[in-house]
């Protein structure tokens, strides 16, 4: 009879451990799911793109400039992007004449002066990577207006007669973003 009983401990532990795994077993295979899909995302890349406009190159085409005279134009500068710029500018002279050298001017955005002096070394900010002192700052799609006064000086000698030069005003733009 013991032995009876020994075997029915056995069958009887055998059942539960059975009744045990198959509700673990059917727990496990229970589970609810969901899915769900965010589509359609896209990524663009943005923009700057500097604009001039009264210019390129500036409205001056002056003949017969005599001691005491001084001319006047404007230039708009545009950020026609979608990020934010910065710009500076640089003056490129001819090389084959002295009178950008003799010759005044005068940058201003409204009533801040951004530059005075001579011609031949006019600048704004400076175009090196990163933020510089003088740079000047757009917003995407903002613009400002730059008046050039350009002088020649009452003091101007003989030596100047019948000269003339050549400039460009060399706007060069970069991103701010993550660009310090």
């Amino acid at each position: 009879m013991k032995n009876i009983q020994g075997v029915r401990r056995i069958l009887l532990s055998l059942v539960i451990i059975a009744l045990v795994a198959s509700s673990v077993t059917v727990g496990a295979m229970a589970l609810w799911t969901d899915t769900e899909t965010s589509a359609s995302n896209t990524f663009t890349a943005g923009t700057i793109d500097l604009a001039l406009t009264n210019g390129s190159p500036l409205p001056f085409n002056v003949t017969a400039m005599a001691p005491g005279d001084n001319v006047t134009g404007t230039i708009d500068v545009t950020n026609s992007g979608t990020l934010e710029l910065r710009y500076a500018m640089t003056t490129t002279g001819d090389a084959a004449s002295i009178l950008d050298e003799q010759l005044d001017c005068e940058i201003k955005v409204g009533a801040v002066t951004l530059y005075s002096g001579k011609l031949s070394s006019a600048v704004i900010g400076d175009p090196a990577q990163g933020a510089q002192a003088g740079d000047r700052t757009l917003i995407a799609t903002g613009s400002e207006t730059l008046t050039f006064t350009v002088g020649m000086p009452i003091d101007t000698g003989d030596g100047y007669q019948g000269t003339s030069c050549s400039v460009d005003f060399v706007f060069a733009a970069e991103q701010t973003s993550n660009n310090p």
